[in-house]
């Protein structure tokens, strides 16, 4: 993807003195067998400083306060001419990893959310979109907010596709983008690891 330009910045903001910064993080894109590119991004933990994202993809931004343990993290792509979809999950081991609300929308358009009750008293978080088009250029915006606890971690995985003469059938898409969501199901190792240690 040449047409994959601008240069990455990822801004940590807080809110302050009770509040604390979460930890955003952008993975480099792969491609599958028919040139679909996928990116998986999310959060560490949110009470983990910093960020990690890759230039010319994404800017990341992420405000978590720790007093209302309310957060919102904004992802920016920039992709070429095509269409967009996204999934997400969370994990949620104990009531401090577990994140009782969220929200997510791209551009403005709601994307329904699942919550399930686990046994470990934690809510579980998962989304999948349809498609969206997208321009170069033009606002690509997603934005994940609701309450966490601090040790909440969650991954979601965004799958794009070139603009072609047709478009793909519905469940087509819905076949490729669930494809593309396990990697951001399963989050990262230590994400995971993380999580089962507060368990």
């Amino acid at each position: 993807m040449n047409k994959l330009a601008l240069a990455t910045s990822a801004t940590i903001l807080m809110f302050g003195g009770s509040s604390a910064v979460a930890a955003t993080y952008v993975d480099p894109w792969t491609v599958s067998a028919t040139g679909n590119i996928s990116v998986v991004f999310g959060n560490n933990g949110f009470d983990v400083a910093g960020a990690e994202s890759i230039p010319g993809e994404t800017v990341s931004t992420s405000i978590y306060n720790g007093a209302t343990d309310a957060f919102t993290d904004t992802f920016d792509f920039f992709l070429p001419n095509g269409i967009v979809g996204f999934t997400l999950s969370s994990i949620g081991f104990a009531a401090n990893s577990s994140i009782q609300a969220i929200s997510m929308s791209f551009n403005g358009t709601n994307i329904p959310l699942t919550l399930t009750n686990n046994a470990s008293g934690g809510v579980t978080v998962t989304a999948s979109s349809g498609a969206f088009p997208v321009s170069f250029g033009a606002s690509q915006q997603l934005i994940i907010s609701g309450t966490a606890g601090p040790d909440a971690v969650y991954g979601a995985t965004a799958t794009f596709e070139r603009a072609r003469a047709a478009v793909p059938e519905p469940a087509s898409w819905a076949l490729m983008i669930a494809g593309f969501g396990g990697s951001g199901a399963m989050l990262r190792r230590r994400n995971t690891a993380r999580g089962l240690a507060h368990a």
